[in-house]
C-alpha cells in the first residue's frame, strides 16, 4: 500500500541560492486519510514503526518533487524532474521525524512537505496510549520521495523563512481533507473517462491498473502452461492407447496360435491312439505320447531293441519307421494273398496241379508269405 504524509518547511538559502533545512518530514500518532468513497480512515503510526531503523534509513538519498505526481523510479525520474534531495537518514525529534534536505529551486508557492511511502496496513482497530481511537495501524514504512505541497499533514504551523524576506503562514489545525487544498491529478479509466482526483487516489488507481495488468499476464501465462501440460497428457494418453491396441492384437494372435496348436495336438493324439490300437497297445489312452511311441516300436522291433537314454528325436524317427513298416508289411501280405488267389483261379497247368494237390498249394502259400516277410524285415 502507498501513502502520502505531510510536514512543514522552515528553510534558508545558501550562497548558491539552494534551500537547506532539516524539516520535520513525519510524525507519530493518528493520521487521517480520506477514502475514495469520501469516508475517513484514522490510521495510527506507533513510535516503534515511525522510528524503526530501516524505515528511517529508507528516506536518505530520495528525491524531492513538486507535488505527488507518481512514485519515483529510474524510469520516470526525468519526467517528474525532482527539485532536490534528502541528504540524511530520518532521525527522532520527540514525536517527530527530521531529515536534512537541499532544494535546488522552488518555483511554487507551496511550502509544506509530504512524504510518499509504502506500508503494510494492519487493519486491526484500537486505541492509542493517549486514548485516541484508530481504524488501522501503519507498519513496515518505506519512503519513496518527499514532495512539496500546498498543505501538509503534520498538523503544525508551516513556515518557510527565506532570509527574513519571505514568510508564509498557514493556520495550525486547519482541516486538511478539503479537496481544494490538495494538488489534483488526472485519472483516466480504460473507458476513456478522465477526472480530477487527489494524488494518492491517482497513485492507487495506477497501482490497481498495474496489478490488473500483472494478473492478466499471469493468467495468460498460467493458461499457456496449462495447455502445455494438457498437450503432454494427451500425448501420453495417445501413446498408451496405441500400446493397448498393439497389446490387444498380440493377445489375439497368441490366442489364435494357441487354438491352432491345441487343435493340432488333439489331432496328433487321436492319430497316435489309432496307431496304438493297430498295434494292440493296451491302455494307450493312459500313456504319454512318448510312452505310446516306445510301445509301438517294441511291438514291431521286439523287446531286444534298447531305447534307454535315447533322445526324443531318435524315438520319433524309430516310431515313424516302425509305423510305416507295419503298414507296408500288411500291404505286401495283402498283395501276396491276392496273387495266390488269382493263380488258383487261373486255368494254367501249374494251377491245376495245385488244385489237384491241396497240401502243395497250402505249402506254397506259406512259403510265399514267409518270403514276403523276410523281404520286409530286410
Amino acid at each position: 500500500m502507498q501513502r502520502y504524509d505531510r510536514a512543514e518547511i522552515t528553510a534558508t538559502k545558501t550562497p548558491e541560492g539552494f534551500i537547506r533545512d532539516a524539516p520535520v518530514i513525519g510524525r507519530t500518532g493518528i493520521l487521517i486519510y480520506q477514502n475514495a468513497d469520501g469516508t475517513i480512515k484514522r490510521e495510527y503510526r506507533p513510535p516503534e514503526e515511525a522510528f524503526n531503523k530501516d524505515s528511517l534509513a529508507s528516506i536518505m538519498g530520495k528525491p524531492i518533487t513538486i507535488a505527488h505526481k507518481d512514485f519515483v523510479t529510474a524510469d520516470n525520474a526525468a519526467k517528474i524532474a525532482p527539485v532536490g534531495t534528502v541528504l540524511t537518514e530520518g532521525r527522532k525529534d520527540e514525536g517527530n521525524i527530521r531529515a536534512d534536505v537541499v532544494i535546488y529551486h522552488l518555483d511554487t508557492d507551496a511550502r509544506e512537505l509530504s512524504c510518499g511511502y509504502t506500508l503494510t496496513l494492519d487493519e486491526t482497530p484500537g486505541t492509542t496510549p493517549e486514548g485516541e481511537a484508530y481504524d488501522a495501524i501503519q507498519r513496515n514504512i518505506r519512503y519513496n520521495h518527499l514532495a512539496i505541497v500546498p498543505r501538509g499533514r503534520a498538523g503544525r504551523v508551516a513556515r518557510l523563512n527565506m532570509d527574513g524576506d519571505e514568510i508564509m503562514d498557514f493556520d495550525e489545525g486547519k482541516d486538511d481533507l478539503t479537496m481544494s487544498d490538495k494538488q489534483m491529478s488526472k485519472i483516466r479509466l480504460d473507458s476513456g473517462l478522465e477526472y480530477d482526483a487527489a494524488p494518492e487516489v491517482g497513485v492507487y488507481v495506477e497501482s490497481l491498473k498495474k496489478d490488473i495488468y500483472k494478473l492478466h499476464k499471469d493468467a495468460e501465462t498460467a493458461k499457456a502452461d496449462a495447455k502445455k501440460d494438457i498437450d503432454k497428457l494427451q500425448a501420453k494418453c495417445d501413446a498408451l492407447d496405441a500400446e493397448l491396441a498393439k497389446e490387444k492384437d498380440a493377445r489375439k494372435k497368441d490366442a489364435e496360435e494357441a487354438k491352432k496348436n491345441f487343435d493340432a495336438a488333439v489331432k496328433a493324439r487321436v492319430t497316435l491312439l489309432d496307431v496304438a490300437k493297430t498295434h494292440k497297445i493296451e491302455k494307450a489312452d493312459s500313456l504319454t505320447d512318448k510312452e505310446i511311441k516306445i510301445a509301438v516300436i517294441k511291438a514291431v522291433r521286439g523287446d531286444k531293441l534298447n531305447l534307454d537314454d535315447k533322445s526324443d528325436e531318435y524315438i520319433e524317427a524309430a516310431f515313424d519307421m516302425a509305423k510305416d513298416e507295419e503298414k507296408n508289411r500288411e500291404d505286401n501280405m495283402a498283395n501276396q494273398r491276392a496273387d495266390v488267389s488269382n493263380k488258383q483261379g487261373d486255368g494254367g497247368e501249374n494251377n491245376r496241379d495245385d488244385a489237384d494237390d491241396p497240401a502243395a498249394a497250402l505249402q506254397k502259400l506259406m512259403d510265399e508269405e514267409a518270403k514276403a516277410y523276410l523281404q520286409e524285415v530286410k
